[in-house]
Formats: C-alpha cells, structure tokens, sequence
C-alpha cells in the first residue's frame, strides 16, 4: 500500500494525533501524473554573490536597476556584477524598511531615525525634521511617504515626491478603535492601517486639507501582532493577525475580508512562542511557487507559506539554516534577475539557487515525518519499506549519498536508530530505496531526513505490510 507520507507542517497538540514535520522541503503538485502528482523537494540552496564589511543585513531594495543595502552602520550601493560602493553610515540597530519615490529618493527608516538618499546624486542625509517621529515602517503612495506615528493612532506622510518636506499638520488618525495603530502597507493604491484588533482602509481622495480619506465600509475586525510581518504576494495581503480574542493565527485578505490560512499545527507552534511581535516576513516567487517566509527571531525559527497550494494542511513547511534554528534570510530582493537574500549574522548576501546544494557553506538537514499508520489499531507487520527518491543525481566525488529512515511505534514521541541507504551514485537511477524487516506496530510514524549536497526529490513512499490477528 502507499505509505500516508507527504503532507505539510502539521504537528499539533498531541503528536498521538498528528505528528507529521515537513523541515526544509516542500510540496510540488502535478495533477497531470497519476502516481508521482506530489512530490517532496528540499528547499533551494545559497550561493554566495556578495560579503560586505559590515554586519548584519537589515534591509535591500531594488531601485532603477540598483541595488541598495542597509547594514547596522552603512548604507551601499550594489551594482549587477557585486561590485559595491559605501554612500554613508547610518545607525540602524532595530528592524529597517526603505521605499523610493519618483524624484529617486529613497527613505531608510529604523525606528525613530531616519535617512534620505538622493540616488542622482548618492547623497545620504538624516531626517532631522521635528514632525519625523519614525515608524515600525515606510511605505509609498501617490507621491507620499507615508509612516505610522509610534504608540499612537495617528499617520502621517511626508511631502508630494520630497521625503525631506514633513508638515507637522500632515497627520490624521484612525479612530475606528480605540486601539493603537501597529503597522501599516500600501496596496493597490489603497493604505491598509492595522491596529492592535481592528483594521481599516484609506484611499487617495485628494481633499486640498490631507489627501487620504478613509474608505467607508473596509473595516476589518482583525488586527496585527507584528509590525513587520505584513507582506505583499499573489496581488493580496499578508499578515500575522491578532483580534479581541485572541492572536497567532497567519491571516491573507481576501479583497477587505481577512481570511486565516494557518492550520492548526501553525497556530499551536506560533502560540508556543513567548515572543511574537518581533516577527518579520518577506515573500518571492519562484518555478510557480509563491512564498510568504515569516520568522520568529526570539523564538529561533522560520515558518513558510506555500500560496501556490490552496489547502493550508499542504502549504506550511519549516526552514532551518544548520545549528541556527531559523533561517538566515533576514530579507529579500530581487535584483539582477536574482533572488537575493541578505544574512542575519554576516554582511554576506547569498542568492536562492536551486542548483546550489549548500545553505551558505553549511549543510541544508531535511526531513519529513509522515502521518500515523493505523488498521482499527490491530498489529501490523512491516515487511518492507521503497521511498521513490530521484536516484542517480549522487555526490561529485563518486560516494554514495545517504539518506535515512526511522519509526516510532508510540505516537511520534520517541524514535529507533536511523538505518541508512543510498539515494544513488551518479548515473545509477534504477535501484530502490528500501528498507526490509521492520517489526510489529499498532500505530507507527515513519521519518525520513538527510543532508547530502545533491539534488533531492521525494515522489513517494509505498509500504508492504500484513495485517495480523490481535
């Protein structure tokens, strides 16, 4: 029979329910293909294209065919062959976004400072203007800078293309609650203001006094529990929410209806956490995949949304980078026809590359524990255990990759030692992978994991098992 085996990042309450972890890998769906529609792919590696001299990376944008990075003290210009040059030092200690307008200027904000690049002329200056108060963010519409006013319920924006200009009467507040606002973003031409329970809507009227207005019946009763964990994909909105009745759950907006596409595991894992509101998130798309990457830097970990699957049970997977916990992407750009992610620890800047089979120098671990085997919870023998790994793809140097399997037979609390097999030497495709003689069980959870720096595709797993009598 098939072995239950592909799924997503489940694992909930009571691992005797469902104990399923998918670390590193996700699901590609071909529904064309009747016994290899799903497969298990690890995740892209990370190729090196720059390492700056100063730590760590905060931010980057792409503008006008330039790159553009925030470190802790610099701000650099990156240009497509990773040359680089420094345009001047800021003091960016906390979580930083930038945006550009159409006079080239680019706003950097960290907190309550901030700083303005003139890209014609590559002139960095502080904001030094009493009406800048900072934001847990910047973001850019119709000309305006526009910033949310910490611990308070007011916005304001800078003046039209001139994020120098600030009016002290440029301002308006969000009284739909009265909670405080958290953070903001710009989408479709619309200002989306998220509280700390309720969310509301403001457009460009153009009223001569403050050109946004608030857009009547766009209130959502959904807040947000983290500044920077709200990002754009797939032409909607996503965000980490939290309401009147609780927080935790991964929200995306459906038009002004916020819709919850965590599953229950997630929410377990992120209600787990101590610390919540710290989260960042950025997103990118690559091979048909659109990915929403939320990380928890208090917490050591990073959680990933698959858009291009509609079953949020199948969409979530885990990213670990080797002995860090989390991922090392502390952002994102793409640039140079290259998705680039900057790191948390280093002034290194590595590009996604599929091809690549090493997460920085380090080894990319994954593994996935499958759902629980179970006939009424009579005894079953496992006389032999095939995962249809792509084989043949093995190590340069001529070795035989390994990969590894093991079982618990209590739930999914406690495994046995792993046994080994290979995944194939290079050009040697037609050997399983296969493990024989695996005992007895009433309720037995099969994982699988590997490091190996080569290609690694996962299309199924099948199981020969006897039922027995008691």
């Amino acid at each position: 029979m098939k072995i239950p085996f592909f799924g997503g990042q489940k694992k909930g309450f009571s691992k005797n329910q469902n104990a399923q972890e998918t670390v590193n890998m996700f699901l590609e769906l071909d529904n064309s293909e009747q016994d290899t529609n799903i497969s298990l792919i690890r995740v892209d590696g990370k190729k090196l294209f720059l390492n700056l001299p100063t730590v760590p990376i905060l931010s980057m944008l792409e503008f006008r065919g330039v790159l553009y990075v925030v470190t802790q003290t610099q701000l650099y210009k990156v240009l497509f062959d990773g040359s680089y040059t420094a345009l001047g030092t800021v003091n960016c200690d906390t979580r930083t976004t930038m945006t550009a307008n159409n006079a080239g200027e680019i706003m950097i904000v960290c907190g309550v400072l901030g700083y303005v690049l003139n890209t014609g002329t590559d002139t960095l200056t502080q904001i030094t203007d009493a009406a800048f108060y900072g934001s847990p963010r910047v973001d850019y519409l119709d000309g305006y800078g526009v910033l949310v006013r910490p611990n308070s319920q007011q916005f304001y924006i800078t003046g039209l293309n001139n994020f120098n200009s600030f009016d002290a009467l440029d301002f308006a507040s969000d009284e739909a609650d009265p909670d405080n606002l958290v953070t903001f973003i710009v989408d479709h031409r619309e200002l989306i203001l998220f509280g700390e329970r309720v969310s509301t809507v403001w457009f460009n009227s153009g009223d001569a006094t403050f050109p946004l207005s608030r857009r009547e019946g766009a209130d959502m009763e959904v807040g947000c529990a983290a500044a920077l964990s709200v990002a754009k994909l797939d032409n909607t909105v996503y965000f980490l929410g939290r309401s009147s009745h609780g927080t935790g759950l991964v929200y995306k907006l459906n038009q002004y209806v916020p819709q919850i596409i965590s599953n229950r595991g997630i929410e377990h894992l992120i209600n787990s956490f101590n610390v919540i509101d710290d989260a960042f998130a950025f997103t990118y798309q690559k091979n048909g995949h659109s990915f929403y990457v939320l990380t928890f830097p208090s917490e050591g970990k990073t959680l990933v949304y698959d858009a291009s699957i509609a079953d949020p049970d199948l969409a979530w997977h885990i990213r670990e980078t080797y002995q860090k916990g989390r991922d090392r992407a502390s952002c994102y750009a793409f640039a140079f026809n290259r998705h680039l992610i900057g790191d948390f620890e280093s002034g290194a800047i590595y590009e996604y590359d599929e091809d690549t089979h090493l997460d920085g120098g380090q080894p990319i671990a994954w593994h996935r524990t499958g759902q629980h085997i179970i006939a009424d919870y009579k005894r079953l023998r496992h006389k032999e255990v095939v995962l249809n790994f792509e084989r043949g793809v093995g190590l340069e140097s001529g070795d035989d990759p390994l990969c590894y399997l093991t079982y618990s037979d209590d739930g999914g609390h406690t495994f046995i030692t792993p046994r080994e097999c290979s995944m194939g030497v290079i050009g040697q495709r037609k050997n399983r992978t296969m493990w024989a003689r695996l005992g007895q069980s009433r309720d037995r959870v099969y994982k699988v994991f590997g490091s190996a720096p080569v290609k690694t595709v996962l299309n199924g797993g099948y199981i020969e098992a006897e039922q027995l009598n008691g």
